[in-house]
């Protein structure tokens, strides 16, 4: 609101305290309808924080509706020397004798030795080709009178899947060798190298893998000191090999993760920690919905039908027990497998009856949050959440409202603002003129007054 500037005139009257107090009383309608624009702004916010304990709630009862949560398996190496293991919802229980034979390794060259890592070698442009044990070939350009470390970086700079690096490798009169190391491990990486140019001065760089024995004989004087090479593992007796150290195939379900030769045991079974972990987080998230709900009623949104409607909901849910998707009532509520229901409607999670449940009777378990007739406690309260939720739902329908309104009001408040500014300047312009009037009665009156005077003394 574009304020009248409220100033004072010469005069008997305090205009601005006049003004000022008159404007306070014409602008309490305006105050009551501020008031209601920030408690339309409150419930707005409220319902906003309520929608938010909702979609978290709604997320912790995908894996429980499922049934996904009861397959949390953990895979645990007697040995995390050799291999670690991780297991997914698809792993199989049972104990699992492992042998790490060898580990998956990548191509590791070094050329025969020279003299100068930055002498020129050869006098015209050549090509380097490699040949990798997938059958895939990749070159390498070779400017004209390139020198070790410049064929270096033009083998780096081409991103083949070869680092390569110069190094001195001894005292001896040609230290200086020329090392290519495959980027990845596993046979198909194996490379073979072979130049094109027909130069004799780059010629010690071919190299035929497939003639390599062993990772230590001289092929021409270039030394292989490490094969590229499959892990190899035996699984319960079984021998396998792996392209990589991260082993997916071995083991239904679970990844191996080789670090090292070796024999361990992998003992997989059920994490019941990860487990009551995922029951733990649904109990906090009705929790949370529970408690903010209570205090929400209690704010400026007391009395909201939409927050009685959804209490009301939470609890007949909890309150009305499930058939299970066989027609059984083996474990019907909650309570059933440790999840009990307290006297401030918030959940308590037993995690030992849990486990005694799960164990005694998963099936039974599973078919409590989620079964084929969507009965389940998970999915009733998914499908009681996207009633809430949803285009139509309650807490949408609500908010819509409560922004039309506060529009409404806010629109209202600007005309009246309006208004309070033609009221004030209206105010200021009637006082200032009787301001003014009674100015001048002042003046009047005191030179009638000296006038007297002034007669009554010279009598």
């Amino acid at each position: 609101m574009a304020s009248s500037s409220i100033t004072s005139s010469t005069g008997p009257l305090d205009v601005q305290g006049l003004v000022s107090q008159l404007m306070n009383v014409a602008k309490q309608p305006l105050n009551r309808m501020n008031q209601q624009v920030s408690t339309y702004s409150s419930q707005i916010s409220d319902l906003g924080a309520l929608s938010s304990d909702l979609t978290a709630f709604q997320g912790t009862l995908s894996s429980l509706s499922s049934g996904q949560f009861i397959n949390t398996f953990k895979a645990t190496s007697s040995n995390t020397a050799v291999l670690t293991a991780t297991a997914t919802s698809s792993a199989n229980p049972g104990i699992y004798n492992v042998t790490v034979n060898n580990l998956a390794t990548a191509q590791n060259l070094a050329f025969t030795g020279l003299a100068n890592e930055t002498a020129s070698l050869g006098n015209s442009a050549d090509t380097l080709t490699f040949t990798f044990g997938d059958g895939k070939t990749a070159t390498v350009a070779l400017a004209a009178n390139s020198s070790l470390d410049q064929i270096s970086n033009s083998i780096n700079s081409a991103g083949i899947g070869v680092s390569a690096s110069v190094v001195k490798a001894d005292n001896s009169a040609t230290p200086y060798r020329l090392v290519l190391t495959g980027n990845s491990v596993g046979a198909d990486k194996a490379f073979s190298t072979s130049t094109s140019g027909g130069q004799a001065a780059l010629s010690f760089m071919s190299f035929n893998a497939a003639a390599a024995v062993d990772g230590t004989g001289k092929i021409t004087d270039n030394r292989l000191t490490a094969s590229a090479m499959d892990a190899s593992l035996v699984v319960n007796g079984l021998t396998l090999t792996s392209s990589s150290n991260t082993v997916t195939s071995a083991i239904n379900g679970v990844t191996l993760n080789l670090t090292q030769s070796g024999a361990t045991t992998m003992t997989v079974a059920s994490d019941s920690a990860a487990i009551q972990a995922k029951v733990q987080g649904f109990v906090d998230a009705y929790n949370k919905v529970a408690n903010d709900t209570s205090i929400l009623y209690k704010g400026d949104l007391k009395g909201d039908y939409t927050l009685v409607n959804l209490q009301t909901e939470l609890v007949k849910i909890l309150n009305t027990p499930i058939s299970g998707a066989d027609g059984s009532n083996t474990i019907a509520y909650l309570a059933q497998a440790g999840i009990s229901l307290q006297k401030d409607g918030k959940l308590k999670l037993d995690a030992t009856a849990l486990n005694t449940a799960i164990t005694n009777n998963p099936t039974a378990v599973t078919n409590l949050f989620g079964n084929s007739n969507q009965d389940g406690f998970a999915q009733r309260f998914n499908s009681t959440i996207n009633n809430f939720l949803g285009p139509t739902g309650l807490v949408t329908t609500r908010t819509n409202t409560l922004n039309s309104q506060s529009k409404a009001v806010k629109d209202k408040v600007d005309q009246e603002k309006t208004r309070m500014d033609i009221v004030q300047a209206g105010y200021l312009a009637l006082y200032t003129k009787l301001n003014s009037s009674l100015m001048r009665m002042q003046q009047t009156s005191t030179s009638l007054t000296s006038m007297l005077s002034s007669m009554t003394a010279n009598k």
